[in-house]
């Protein structure tokens, strides 16, 4: 995924997520909220008519659905683990998950997409549950974050970081998926009225001689 990343403060003007507003119980609930509306609509697109859609890249450099799924997935697990490792270390240092990496070690691309989906919930849920019940004092425990760049990042951080990915990536995949496989629309039935007078108008002018020919002798 070559396209420029999304922040990691501030206000995201392409999601619309900000990391300043909301509080720790609303930003995990929408984050599963959102988590199963990335879920549905990978699972919806791979049951459709052409389910390989969801393997299409848009452009060459930007992911496909189930490569944007994976790569959620594979975030709420991480970040759960982070979670866990920043309550049983003084002082945390978070290996890089390799994002970009994971794209082609771990195949994304030929992953089930059914599977993935059921995977990306109940990561969500793992992660929900281990978020909720983090205290003021823990989610103001600092860890060596890698991404974008080394920095100590608090637990409170990563829990507003995670909820952008998710939100951001929703995004994605129903952006992409909506685009390649746009809303079937009916095409209008036939007006049997208009097409009968669209027939008299359309009449040739042979057609119209004959018949004047026809009156000429009937006189």
């Amino acid at each position: 995924m070559t396209k420029s990343r999304p922040p990691v403060d501030g206000l995201c003007d392409e999601c619309g997520f900000n990391y300043d507003t909301g509080d720790l119980q609303g930003t995990v609930t929408t984050l599963i909220r959102q988590s199963a509306e990335s879920s549905m609509a990978l699972t919806k697109a791979a049951a459709g008519k052409d389910p390989g859609v969801v393997r299409v890249r848009p452009e060459p450099e930007v992911w496909s659905a189930i490569e944007y799924a994976c790569h959620v997935r594979d975030v709420l697990e991480t970040q759960r683990f982070r979670i866990a490792q920043c309550l049983a270390e003084d002082r945390p240092v978070y290996a890089p998950m390799d994002r970009t990496g994971r794209v082609k070690q771990e195949k994304y691309e030929d992953q089930d997409p059914m599977e993935v989906a059921a995977a990306l919930m109940r990561f969500a849920r793992e992660f929900g549950a281990a978020a909720r019940v983090l205290t003021p004092p823990q989610l103001g425990k600092l860890g060596l974050y890698n991404y974008p760049v080394r920095a100590p990042r608090s637990l409170g951080w990563i829990i507003r970081h995670t909820a952008h990915e998710i939100q951001h990536h929703r995004h994605d995949i129903i952006k992409i998926l909506a685009v390649l496989e746009p809303p079937i629309i009916p095409a209008p039935k036939p007006d049997p009225a208009a097409e009968e007078g669209e027939t008299i108008e359309g009449q040739s002018e042979e057609v119209a001689e004959a018949e004047d020919q026809a009156a000429g002798e009937r006189d």
